[in-house]
């Protein structure tokens, strides 16, 4: 899923009382982690880098809010791995939430097929790698990279559960039946998976990261002025061929309620290959809401 998977280690992160909105984390576009092993051995540090580095610097210290309007790698891998001094949150309380906002299991959707993800864990790395699980498994994880797969739908139920303030619900094709004369013979009404055990104070502090994403982070080219728009911008990247600078392809991903004061829509627009979200997915989006909110296009 890449950085739209933020939205669930951001709300741990709050209701775990690892981080408060207001604490900052430093980021230095590459942070270099000791070797397990080797730690006095400065060649053997493993870096792992901020999307921000290719323009020469890092957030700086940065807080939640921030952490998620500008999409943040090194705030998310102190948040949930911990560095330094810092102590994160860790894979078993990053595990936990991924399986509250509905990942790992089919949301229970009316169409066949339905595939559940994968939110990996310590003991599925052993059974299935043979290898063990290490900190740097987990600051991957923490953005949406490395082992965790994720749908377009789960991602947007999750979404939702920040819209809503806190409920899951199971997403629904049918509004009701009609039969031939028109008349309603059958309603659907909607059905709850699990209220999502994050205070309401918390889920206001993601949404409000989010609500920076569009109105000063990376999709600013959501923003549509009338109407308020939270949203979350993506790119994963994900094995297949580099190219001719050694990137690897990615996938675009952009999520998105509005309004943002009483959200009456949410949606998902991922592109298979489609490569930087703020840049092709976000635009989409941006159609979309247009049409919805019925703003000129």
């Amino acid at each position: 899923p890449g950085s739209v998977f933020k939205i669930i280690p951001a709300s741990a992160g709050l209701q775990e009382g690892t981080v408060t909105a207001d604490t900052q984390l430093n980021c230095e576009a590459i942070m270099y982690v000791p070797h397990r092993y080797f730690p006095d051995d400065r060649s053997m540090d493993q870096p792992f880098y901020c999307w921000i580095r290719k323009s020469g610097y890092g957030h700086g210290p940065t807080n939640l809010r921030q952490a998620l309007a500008y999409s943040c790698d090194i705030y998310f891998y102190k948040l949930a791995g911990g560095f330094q001094g810092f102590q994160g949150m860790g894979l078993d309380v990053l595990n936990h939430y991924a399986h509250l906002f509905g990942l790992g299991e089919v949301t229970g959707i009316d169409l066949p097929a339905e595939a559940p993800g994968l939110v990996p864990d310590a003991r599925w790395k052993r059974l299935q790698w043979s290898e063990n699980w290490v900190t740097g498994d987990t600051y991957n994880m923490a953005i949406g990279q490395g082992f965790v797969l994720t749908t377009p739908l789960q991602m947007l139920n999750a979404t939702t559960v920040i819209a809503n303030g806190g409920t899951l619900f199971r997403p629904q094709l049918a509004l009701h039946m009609t039969d031939a004369e028109g008349q309603v013979v059958r309603e659907f009404t909607p059905e709850v998976i699990r209220q999502v055990p994050v205070d309401a104070r918390n889920i206001e502090v993601v949404r409000e990261g989010m609500l920076g994403v569009v109105e000063w982070g990376t999709a600013q080219s959501v923003y549509l002025g009338t109407v308020r728009v939270a949203g979350k911008t993506g790119t994963a990247e994900f094995p297949g061929p580099r190219d001719a600078k050694g990137n690897l392809p990615t996938h675009a991903w952009f999520t998105a309620f509005a309004p943002y004061e009483d959200p009456e829509i949410a949606l998902v627009v991922f592109l298979e290959s489609g490569g930087e979200g703020s840049q092709t997915a976000a635009p989409v989006a941006l159609d979309i809401l247009k049409y919805y909110f019925g703003l000129p296009q």
